[in-house]
């Protein structure tokens, strides 16, 4: 069976992701996808890396780093987007990883890229702006102010990202197979449905 986990910036995706890969003993995948499609472009991993902070802040990258998911981070509509060869890339690499199974991948538009397969279930990871402001705010020990216009920018981009790279609308449910409101359950409890999901699948 194959994850992807969608999220909102500030929902706890990671947390989550690596909770369901260590229950299920399913490979975990988030960083490591950059090396894989770096090594498929011939360039570094921090070439990728940058290519997708281009059109992002200091503060923008420091806040990230809580939950880095997804390429979407870049604004794919203005003029230094993420180009096709490097989206080429990155559906190479979470196809590569797919084919392995009992894997969680994290962002990169992996539930786009994968659709609506029988080994695939489709995570969508979600709370509340202003819960998830509150929430930015206080791990990355940030002023309120600072965290909601991160937030904001960032849902931007991955909005516009789904739109312009998928043609799909970002959050849509119809997209996916299971989406999860944090604020109202735990990273453990938000995993333990995730690995409950999988298991119901698999019966």
């Amino acid at each position: 069976m194959i994850v992807t986990v969608s999220n909102e910036y500030g929902s706890g995706a990671l947390e989550i992701a690596k909770q369901v890969a260590d229950a299920l003993g399913y490979e975990y995948v988030d960083r490591r996808l950059p090396v894989v499609v770096a090594k498929r472009l011939r360039v570094s991993p921090d070439a990728v890396d940058a290519e997708e902070d281009a059109q992002r802040t200091l503060g923008e990258r420091f806040l990230s780093g809580l939950e880095r998911a997804t390429p979407e981070l870049a604004e794919v509509a203005s003029a230094t987007a993420l180009d096709e060869e490097l989206l080429r890339g990155v559906r190479e690499a979470v196809h590569e990883y797919a084919s392995h199974g009992n894997v969680v991948i994290v962002g990169r538009g992996a539930s786009a890229i994968l659709g609506a397969r029988d080994d695939v279930l489709r995570v969508f990871v979600h709370a509340p702006r202003e819960w998830r402001i509150s929430r930015v705010a206080e791990t990355a020990r940030t002023r309120r102010e600072v965290a909601q216009a991160e937030l904001d920018r960032i849902d931007r981009a991955r909005s516009a990202y789904m739109r312009d790279w998928y043609g799909l609308t970002f959050g849509d449910p119809r997209n996916y197979d299971l989406c999860i409101d944090t604020s109202r359950f735990s990273a453990a409890e938000s995993a333990q449905l995730i690995v409950a999901a999988v298991r119901a699948r698999e019966a």
